[in-house]
């Protein structure tokens, strides 16, 4: 089966998808906190990474010497815009490989992130409200 068997709505709907997939699996290397995850991106970014205004860009965080290649590397791991492109390019290959096994794929990573969206909403609410209240 092709693209060409799905019809306009479903290709929509794959579309907003693909969407929130991107930024949830972005968002997953970028910033989540998940120790697999963190603890590697925050020794790769310490050990290879410069601070954006230290003018001296041969010396990593951690004083050790680095290049352009290895802190260019260390700043796209943090970098929302920078990585969601890598991203949307691999998944976006997957699913026109796969679409039919990549659907539910994009719609549990699009759950995931309207999830964690509406939490981040909760919780600016109620420190907003319990500001007001006091």
């Amino acid at each position: 089966m092709s693209y060409e068997d799905f019809s306009l709505g479903q290709l929509i709907l794959f579309i907003v998808l693909y969407f929130g997939a991107v930024h949830r699996v972005t968002r997953f290397f970028t910033r989540d906190a998940l120790p697999i995850v963190k603890v590697p991106r925050e020794a790769f970014v310490q050990r290879w990474g410069v601070y954006d205004d230290d003018e001296d860009k041969s010396t990593s965080i951690n004083g050790k010497k680095t290049n352009i290649v290895m802190s260019s590397l260390a700043y796209l791991w943090e970098c929302d815009w920078c990585s969601s492109v890598w991203v949307a390019a691999g998944l976006g290959y997957l699913t026109w490989t796969w679409p039919h096994v990549m659907f539910w794929l994009l719609a549990g990573l699009f759950a995931s992130s309207v999830t964690g969206t509406w939490a981040i909403v909760e919780k600016f609410i109620t420190v907003t409200t319990k500001k007001h209240e006091e």
